[in-house]
């Protein structure tokens, strides 16, 4: 299990967070204008992403090394109809929020009371979650808020002395933030990195498989279902990640269940693939809106010759409506 933060730490945290408050930096950048903060020499940075200009979010995420760079370039991917949920559960970063008292939960309210803090007013609620993939967002730990302390510290240097040029970054370039050999931040402009390889092709031998012709218009599609679920054996509360495997023609559920976080989703979405169609015959088309799944998928249909749609798959956001609304224990 990872090491709760101390108070000391929380406090030295809250005061970078209010620094920050007081520069405003939502009013300049916008949330794709990345600053990335070498915290350690020769590692990767943490990328940092100001919310707020648009009006909707307030707050800072910090992804941190290019993993992260990765989720966050999933999030800004607008070339496929994926659920918010799923989105944004399907990451690791760290956010601070400036937010309002009902967002805030028990444990977070007890941090706040313990320092002495006072916020007054909507969208002057300071908090932190983590976001884990898999996992409920929950507070930040020892380790993370150590690494949040450092890339703060950072970041707050580069908006004190360095002046907002929307050109930098409308150009294809970010800042880069470190210090130098006497420990003293200076920022530079870098290019913005190449989005990370993400989505895998799953190669399958299908000679072992016996498929008859079948009629249904395949299904098939996951997210999380934004219930928190404790397991003794996980640090934070699991957030269960479910997929589904439907029939569009007979408007039929063939399958449903959670994926265990210490299943491989690819697995599990494959082995059921394929269970179906022996089960139930190849079908006339297999619909998908997930890029996992799209890619996962590819292969194997077209071996199959069964053609691969990416569709919106409305219908499933109703299911997903329905089964987050029930009772999952």
């Amino acid at each position: 299990m990872a090491t709760p933060a101390t108070l000391e730490q929380w406090k030295e945290l809250y005061d970078l967070a209010i620094e920050i408050t007081k520069l405003k930096p939502w009013n300049s950048y916008w949330d794709m204008d990345l600053i990335a903060v070498e915290t350690k020499k020769n590692e990767e940075p943490n990328f940092v992403s100001i919310m707020g200009k648009s009006g909707t979010c307030t707050g800072i995420s910090v992804y941190r090394g290019l993993e992260g760079y990765s989720d966050f370039c999933q999030i800004c991917n607008d070339d496929y109809n994926v659920p918010a949920t799923f989105v944004m559960s399907d990451q690791n970063c760290i956010t601070c929020y400036w937010g309002n008292r009902n967002e805030i939960d028990d444990e977070m309210y007890s941090i706040i009371k313990q320092l002495g803090l006072r916020f007054r007013g909507n969208g002057n609620w300071i908090y932190f979650k983590t976001f884990e993939k898999k996992s409920f967002p929950s507070l930040p730990n020892y380790g993370e808020i150590k690494m949040l302390i450092e890339t703060y510290k950072g970041l707050i240097e580069t908006l004190k002395h360095e002046d907002y040029q929307e050109s930098i970054f409308e150009g294809g370039d970010i800042l880069y933030t470190q210090k130098d050999e006497d420990g003293n931040w200076f920022s530079y402009t870098v290019p913005r990195p190449m989005e990370p390889e993400r989505y895998n092709t799953i190669f399958v031998n299908d000679s072992n498989l016996i498929i008859k012709d079948g009629d249904s218009e395949l299904a098939i599609d996951m997210d999380y279902m934004m219930v928190p679920t404790n397991d003794e054996g996980f640090e934070r509360p699991i957030n269960p990640l479910a997929y589904i495997v439907f029939d569009l023609k007979n408007n039929k559920i063939l399958h449903f269940d959670l994926i265990h976080p210490d299943q491989e989703d690819y697995e599990v979405i494959m082995n059921n693939f394929l269970g179906a169609i022996e089960h139930f015959g190849k079908p006339k088309h297999v619909y998908a809106r997930n890029p996992y799944i799209l890619n996962w998928l590819d292969f194997i249909c077209e071996k199959l010759d069964i053609p691969l749609v990416k569709d919106n798959l409305e219908e499933i956001d109703d299911i997903f409506n329905m089964l987050k609304h029930m009772d999952m224990e």
